[in-house]
């Protein structure tokens, strides 16, 4: 794979870049659903990269909308009212996890956006996480949801339940869940609310439609929170709503982290190494059932439309606060850990060995058993897995820096 990879320049110019784009075209193909990933997210190089990839895609093949795993609720509707370019950086920074609402790493990407809003083009943004972290949701979701309530005849009682069960949420999530008789009001108003809504025949697409989805979203957080219940379902069902519904016919990019935009969960189920094989083999069949990740269950949704495409790095540095950052905190940018040594039978310490600065790797060859050793699931473990199975390509970066 490493001899066939195809080197590019890791600054390209996307209005200027020809190898990369003709790489990807290939691999590609008609295919309206572009998931880009990330081994980590403090991996400020592979962010600055994508950056460019989303300007690239949005050039050259016509895709012009851009989804998020983060906030559903703020990212989604508070998009609706962006309407000046100058608007767009403050939207980002407080409704969008840190190290891609804020970060320095990030600037090329928002500078695009605002690039595209100026000219009057069309490239939106929207979030499919059920953990609403960002600043619309903590201040609006109550002040939204209550006259819909009211309007609908959900009882004042059902929707306190409902507002005790995300002040919850929203205070503590994993730490303190709230006890269990709270948990069972909270799910119980959500379903009335829900019944109530379909009485009315709300359809999918309008007002009604969303908060259906919306709803159906806030239950998805609290049985992930309190119950352990998978969050790329939950992730899946938002991002094919929007598919289906918010932006139906158009092309879009989905910016994640390399686990959650896995095409098959057998990549994972499948690993030879002993710690993550340890950790399989006390699962039990139910829950090796259940494993589901994002792109799993997009693709399964959306035959033969998403290819995922992985990032992973060879050397040098990322930013090491990066996981505080899913709690909606700002953190610290500057600092930094390096990137794990490479074991020399892996992926990376072959493009390392070869001196690639920047190389893509086409996996539409690889067989349904074909293993190799890399750092695709997550930066901080190497694995032998059969990754062909779980994604269409892999950007390769020599170079990993923080996101400052």
């Amino acid at each position: 794979m490493a001899r066939d990879a195809v080197p590019f320049d890791a600054a390209f110019d996307p209005a200027e870049e020809r190898t990369l784009a003709d790489a990807l075209a290939r691999i590609i193909g008609d295919r309206d659903i572009v998931m880009l990933g990330e081994s980590s997210h403090g991996d400020g190089a592979s962010i600055r990269l994508r950056g460019r990839l989303v300007e690239l895609l949005h050039r050259r093949f016509g895709f012009d909308v851009l989804a998020f795993e983060a906030d559903f609720w703020s990212v989604t509707r508070g998009w609706n009212d962006v309407s000046r370019p100058e608007q767009i950086r403050p939207f980002a920074q407080t409704n969008i996890y840190d190290f891609w609402g804020r970060a320095p790493a990030v600037d090329g990407l928002w500078a695009y956006v605002e690039t595209v809003f100026r000219a009057g083009g069309r490239l939106d943004v929207c979030g499919f996480d059920c953990r609403l972290k960002g600043a619309i949701a903590r201040g609006g979701v109550v002040d939204v949801l209550r006259p819909v309530a009211t309007a609908v005849g959900l009882p004042d009682d059902a929707f306190e339940a409902f507002v005790r069960g995300y002040a919850a949420l929203q205070s503590a999530e994993f730490d303190a869940p709230p006890e269990p008789a709270v948990q069972e009001a909270y799910f119980a108003a959500l379903a009335r609310f829900v019944s109530l809504l379909r009485r009315d025949d709300a359809a999918p697409g309008d007002v009604g439609g969303q908060i259906l989805a919306e709803l159906a979203s806030l239950d998805a957080w609290a049985r992930f929170a309190w119950l352990g219940h998978s969050r790329d379902e939950a992730m899946a069902a938002n991002l094919g709503w929007l598919i289906r519904h918010r932006y139906p016919g158009r092309k879009i990019i989905v910016w994640a982290h390399n686990n959650h935009i896995l095409k098959d969960s057998s990549v994972y189920l499948d690993v030879r190494d002993k710690g993550p094989a340890a950790q399989i083999a006390a699962m039990t069949d139910a829950q090796k059932t259940a494993l589901s990740y994002v792109g799993a269950v997009t693709s399964r949704a959306f035959p033969d439309r998403v290819c995922a495409i992985a990032t992973t790095l060879g050397r040098g540095q990322f930013s090491a606060l990066s996981h505080k950052a899913l709690d909606g905190s700002e953190i610290d940018f500057s600092v930094t850990r390096p990137v794990p040594p490479q074991a020399p039978d892996s992926l990376e310490a072959e493009l390392l060995n070869r001196g690639s600065e920047a190389a893509l790797i086409d996996f539409s060859g690889l067989a349904h058993d074909d293993f190799f050793r890399s750092r695709l699931l997550d930066l901080s473990f190497s694995a032998e897995a059969p990754y062909g199975r779980g994604y269409d390509a892999a950007i390769y970066l020599r170079d990993g820096d923080g996101l400052a």
